[in-house]
């Protein structure tokens, strides 16, 4: 192909790029909104999941800003390792929040087989197959080819995981509070976030197959469609799940639990509700 020609494909997809970043940092902040207007605001317990979900959030925003500045066909070591490094810190957070609202002791759905465990060893198992050899080794495409499909049986294991933990969970939601719904859309929501996920790096295997670069931009497009629809999903599900957790028990055990989710305890409401009680037997 001709340079001249190649090089205004290049551009035209970074100013595409970028345009994308742009829009989906809009979309993060309208999340974020969201986020304060179903959970409040504030600086306090650091390393609750409500916490944890807005720093998620973001994060994500920022990486798109950065990522506005970047070429999308240049590949270089520092820019591999800093962006697959933030992709994990999101992964092992998005786990982290889930497993603090499966495994809360302070509540009585608590039940043991829901915690997620080797977290940590699960961050580096995803680093390990999301970092791109491409423009670092010469044979990155027999290595890429193996990453994909190790990634596609990842998520396929995966999402048998959560789906078992999420189903245990919302069926002792349900359990009790009879008023709950949504149980079948929340249980559903696991299974179409690993078929566009899968769906992305289906093409992504076909792109390596790819040697035209107008070809080659439009499949990065297409692939990047399916994996932002993914993304957003697993958002939206660990969005939903913490509502839950929220909304039908940790509102109702404030007051009965000695500590709630956020590490803080909850034993004086109860000690005031005895002492009223006491008060009314004096009279």
């Amino acid at each position: 192909m001709d340079p001249v020609i190649e090089e205004e494909i290049i551009k035209k997809h970074n100013e595409a790029d970028a345009f994308i970043s742009l829009f989906f940092a809009g979309l993060d902040a309208v999340c974020y909104i969201i986020i304060i207007t179903l959970f409040g605001f504030d600086f306090k317990g650091i390393s609750s999941p409500k916490q944890k979900l807005s720093l998620l959030i973001v994060l994500d925003a920022v990486l798109r800003i950065i990522n506005m500045y970047t070429d999308e066909y240049a590949k270089y070591f520092i820019k591999e390792v800093f962006f697959t490094l933030f992709s994990t810190i999101q992964f092992y957070m998005i786990l982290s929040i889930l497993n603090q609202v499966f495994s809360d002791r302070g509540n009585e759905t608590y039940d043991s087989d829901l915690e997620i465990k080797n977290i940590s060893a699960l961050s580096l198992i995803f680093f390990g197959l999301c970092f791109s050899f491409k423009g670092i080794f010469l044979v990155y495409k027999f290595i890429s080819l193996i990453q994909f499909f190790c990634i596609i049986i990842g998520i396929y294991i995966l999402n048998k995981i959560i789906s078992g933990k999420l189903e245990i969970y919302l069926s002792n939601v349900s359990k009790k509070d009879s008023s709950f719904t949504g149980e079948n859309f929340i249980n559903n929501m696991p299974f179409f976030i690993s078929i566009y996920l899968i769906i992305d790096y289906c093409f992504e295997i076909i792109s390596l197959m790819i040697e035209n670069k107008l070809y080659a931009s439009y499949m990065i497009m297409v692939c990047k469609t399916f994996k932002e629809v993914g993304k957003y999903l697993v958002f939206l599900l660990v969005i939903t799940v913490y509502h839950t957790f929220n909304k039908y028990i940790l509102e109702e055990d404030i007051g009965y639990s000695t500590t709630d989710i956020r590490g803080h305890e909850t034993e004086k409401s109860k000690v005031n509700i005895y002492k009223d009680e006491d008060e009314y037997d004096d009279v």
